[in-house]
């Protein structure tokens, strides 16, 4: 029993061990990161509840039509004198009393203002739903950012990984000319000081890539980070096709960013908020309806008790219609500061979506000139590596004849491994800013 209850233990215990490590396992693809944070974002999930409170403050303002009704009871006790009509005098009794009503209270006409303020509160909530918008975008974007930085820095790590397979594959053919006699050692000794100073480098780029993963997995919010990993697709080489120009990407962008949509609909409420504003002007018609008894008792009366409380509320009923008209005269300039508040709250929300577009302009502005200084840097970088390969061939040949010495060999591969370093660089920052001006006319952040 002992045995089979261990077993059963280290089943379950090797189950969840291998569960975890194939979560932790998990490559993510950039689409996948971006949907992830979508569902658990937590600026997301926070700004959803503001848009249910939009919601519920929208359809308030539409409940507000209707009129309302509410029922009142009353029970009280009096001690002291009390007028009788029978005697013609104040005696001192105790009386209670009971009083029980309901009432309705109609707006009839009240400035526009109902209206004017359901409009304003859809104008809020189509607001705030373009927040959301707004918020998921800036963090597509910032995923997008991480994301190609992790293959940025994956192949900067290949590239000093190589660099460092070519270099003992030289010391093994060193060794063998040392042996020989046709080198000096302190060639051998060089060459393997350059190897140490490139497994340094292959250190630090891997250093580089898990800072550039955990960032992300934070960026993500994940709890566990470890053995988090990318998907490394295949980036096409970068070509020749320069982007569209930026006041055409504006045109379209204008129409369709969140922030700009989000600015006309404040614009919108604030347009909403001078006419109700305004409204309190007009006069204001309340429509009043009541129904009403009561039932009082002596206690020291001998026909208290021939005096039930149902009679009493029968025979004491009675109605009541009304309607009450409220004409604004004079109220100390309240209602015309009020309408020049919100003038002032049109003129600002005006401004901000002046200042939106303004905005808009320049990012996208900023992205078209850093896709084209990243890619003249990527031509004048492919041109480098390119010549820098042939330089390093070059005097490789000559080192293995000895015509160069070890240091001259060592600054060819340095030279080369930072242009390899320049080319990627240009080549990420050139995509980055690519998918950004995508990103702008309307395009997914795929890759």
């Amino acid at each position: 029993m002992l045995r089979k209850t261990v077993y059963s233990i280290t089943l379950l215990l090797f189950t969840l061990i291998s569960a975890n490590s194939q979560d932790t396992a998990k490559v993510w693809s950039l689409e996948e990161c971006i949907s992830y944070a979508y569902e658990n974002n937590i600026t997301i999930k926070r700004q959803a509840l503001n848009n249910r409170y939009q919601e519920n403050t929208l359809k308030q303002s539409k409940l507000n039509r209707l009129p309302d009704l509410n029922a009142q009871m009353g029970y009280s006790f009096n001690f002291g004198y009390t007028w009788i009509q029978q005697e013609a005098q104040n005696v001192d009794r105790n009386t209670r009393s009971f009083n029980t009503g309901i009432g309705s209270n109609v707006s009839v006409f009240n400035g526009m203002n109902l209206n004017n303020t359901i409009k304003k509160n859809q104008s809020d909530l189509q607001a705030a739903l373009q927040n959301t918008e707004k918020i998921k975008n800036d963090i597509s974007l910032q995923i997008t950012g991480q994301y190609l930085q992790i293959l940025f820095d994956k192949e900067l790590l290949t590239v000093a990984q190589n660099q460092y397979k070519t270099t003992k594959l030289q010391i093994d053919r060193t060794k063998k000319l040392v042996d020989a006699g046709k080198l000096a050692r302190g060639t051998l000794l060089e060459m393997k000081s350059q190897a140490a100073k490139e497994a340094l480098n292959i250190t630090m780029q891997e250093n580089n890539l898990s800072i550039s993963l955990l960032n992300l997995a934070q960026l993500l919010d994940l709890e566990n980070t470890t053995g988090f990993d990318v998907v490394s697709p295949a980036i096409p080489e970068t070509e020749g096709d320069l982007p569209e120009q930026p006041d055409v990407i504006f045109l379209t962008a204008q129409s369709i960013m969140p922030q700009i949509k989000g600015s006309e609909y404040s614009l919108k409420s604030s347009e909403y908020e001078l006419k109700m504003a305004k409204g309190n002007y007009y006069p204001q018609l309340n429509l009043n309806l009541s129904m009403g008894a009561n039932a009082n008792w002596l206690n020291d009366d001998p026909n208290n008790y021939n005096r039930p409380l149902w009679n009493q509320l029968g025979s004491t009923r009675n109605y009541y219609v009304g309607a009450s008209l409220r004409i604004p005269i004079f109220n100390k300039l309240q209602v015309r500061n009020g309408v020049n508040n919100a003038m002032l709250g049109v003129d600002d929300a005006r401004f901000k979506l002046q200042q939106e577009k303004l905005d808009l302009r320049k990012e996208i502005q900023q992205a078209y000139a850093d896709a084209l200084a990243a890619f003249k840097k990527y031509q004048s970088s492919y041109d480098a590596v390119e010549s820098f390969r042939e330089s390093l061939r070059y005097t490789e040949e000559k080192f293995n004849v000895g015509m160069v010495n070890s240091v001259d060999y060592s600054v060819a591969k340095t030279d080369y491994l930072r242009a390899q370093s320049n080319l990627l660089q240009a080549k990420y920052e050139y995509l980055l800013r690519m998918k950004i001006l995508d990103f702008y006319k309307g395009l997914p952040l795929t890759m």
